[in-house]
């Protein structure tokens, strides 16, 4: 079967090569032949998700009293570098076997969009109450052409009450570079040398050590003032997880064996450092703890999956709708009241809310919508043929 992947299962024994499928989540694979869901790589699963926690406590932590992974914004560092491999595994072999570019970017945007018009929806909704109750800094002229944009997952480009590149679902802006950067894979990286890709990410890794050194973090992406350490980020995460899957499938794993709830631990611990431990600890976590514990990922499976599955599945709808729902606002407009002096109460409700919500939106809308277009799209291809 072309571009199969022969996988280990959650139990340790060598699982069924599967294809993989771009309707199903990153990290999963589904075994039809028994009817049999397992993750695939559960522990980078379990990596994304609690990653996707971390950053949802940041950009919650006024109403959880200030209680937050204070590293958290390192978290897409993480998913950049889990991206290099998943996407290297699933469909490098793919790619040099005949599979196109353009259809490639159409399987990525299947993946991405139906969440992320979700996100992109409710931040427009937002902005729309806002308008309606007179509490907005847009206006319906500068909302218009800002949404058109996002709608097609480009950045703003145009005058906004924010200078972020997608300001009406703001942690967005790794999904584009995410995209770039597929772009890129499909027409270059993946015909490069290991020696090739290990020198752009030491050069990238460099000038984001510079960077950092300069401004005093590597918090920066999301908006047009330093736009380009987002560029500089998701090219050394990317890279250095492509290089991470081409040592595993070469036999060259981490001669370091970490228990995968260890391997988590360690993730949460990592995102939980103190900002005031400076720049520094920026550069050595993205470019040195996250690859190495992404590595040793690869090579601990756990031994029950479901707790792994279900963060790998929580974490991108969660990624994507956690910073649009207006909670502290409307607790504001409802009491007349500032939303953070109901801290931390109003923060664990609506962190497990948005968790909720996450799920939902995964299994009654992501899931079924994906399998009818990616069965709609093989109709049209085989129909072409």
């Amino acid at each position: 079967m072309a571009g199969a992947i022969s996988v280990t299962s959650g139990r340790g024994h060598a699982a069924d090569p599967v294809s993989p499928d771009p309707l199903t989540p990153p990290l999963i694979e589904e075994r039809r032949a028994t009817g049999d869901a397992k993750p695939f790589f559960a522990t980078l699963d379990g990596l994304r998700g609690i990653a996707a926690l971390a950053v949802v406590t940041f950009h919650y932590k006024s109403m959880l009293a200030g209680w937050s992974f204070a590293s958290a914004y390192l978290a897409v560092d993480m998913f950049f570098i889990v991206s290099g491999i998943v996407i290297d595994y699933a469909y490098g072999a793919r790619l040099v076997q005949g599979l196109r570019a353009g259809s490639f970017m159409a399987t990525r945007l299947l993946r991405l969009m139906p969440l992320y018009l979700v996100g992109h929806a409710i931040g427009v909704a937002v902005v729309l109450l806002g308008l309606i109750s007179g509490q907005s800094q847009w206006t319906l002229g500068s909302l218009v052409p800002v949404a058109v944009l996002g709608a097609l997952m480009l950045p703003n480009i145009l005058p906004a009450p924010r200078s972020d590149l997608f300001p009406l679902d703001i942690p967005c802006w790794s999904l584009f570079w995410e995209l770039c950067v597929n772009l890129v894979y499909a027409a270059l990286l993946r015909g490069l040398s290991s020696r090739a890709l290990l020198i752009i990410f030491v050069i990238a890794e460099a000038l984001l050590a510079l960077a950092a050194q300069r401004l005093g973090s590597i918090d920066f992406g999301s908006e047009w003032r330093h736009a380009e350490l987002g560029a500089l980020r998701v090219t050394a995460g990317f890279t250095i997880g492509v290089l991470i899957a081409r040592a595993h499938r070469q036999g060259r794993v981490l001669p370091l064996r970490l228990p995968a709830p260890l391997i988590l631990v360690l993730a949460t611990l990592l995102l939980a450092l103190p900002v005031s431990w400076g720049w520094a600890k920026d550069v050595l976590v993205t470019g040195v703890a996250f690859p190495l514990l992404c590595a040793a990922a690869l090579a601990s499976q756990p031994r029950t999956v479901g707790l792994y599955a279900l963060l790998g599945t929580l974490s991108y709808p969660l990624y994507i709708v956690h910073a649009v729902l207006p909670v502290e606002r409307g607790v504001s407009m409802l009491t007349g009241r500032d939303g953070a002096s109901f801290a931390p109460a109003i923060g664990i409700a609506a962190l497990v809310g948005a968790c909720i919500l996450a799920l939902l939106l995964a299994k009654f809308y992501d899931r079924p919508l994906r399998r009818r277009l990616g069965a709609t799209l093989r109709r049209d291809r085989i129909a072409r043929l």
